[in-house]
């Protein structure tokens, strides 16, 4: 059942995913980037079509916009909207959580591999 007022699904359907938290997070940081160099800067693990694909995405939400600069060579830069740095906080606490989640995670791996060898 669906509940009315509850945002949490249409905030983690606009924002999450494997790519768009972290475009976003890039652009916050990086205010404008080039589409290889937002690529490289993800540490070049996503495909050109799925980087266009999430940009646009992204950019019809309103939360990137896409700066042309109609030039030859072609120049083109996106960043983020001022909506989208509404975005900025919880994405902050976001990568809080994901830190002390893997600190976390891996305290508990240590004490598994302790308690193994202890067998």
């Amino acid at each position: 059942m669906k509940e009315d007022g509850i945002g949490l699904d249409v905030t983690l359907e606009v924002v999450c995913g494997k790519w768009k938290g972290l475009i976003l997070w890039k652009l916050i940081h990086e205010n404008h980037l080039r589409f290889n160099a937002l690529r490289r800067s993800l540490d070049g693990n996503i495909s050109s079509r799925i980087l266009a694909r999430e940009l646009k995405k992204l950019i019809q939400d309103g939360l990137v916009e896409r700066i042309d600069y109609e030039t030859v060579p072609p120049r083109v830069e996106y960043r983020v909207t001022p909506y989208g740095r509404t975005t900025a906080s919880f994405l902050e606490k976001m990568n809080e959580w994901g830190i002390y989640h893997k600190q976390r995670a891996g305290q508990q791996d240590s004490l598994i591999d302790v308690s193994n060898q202890l067998k």
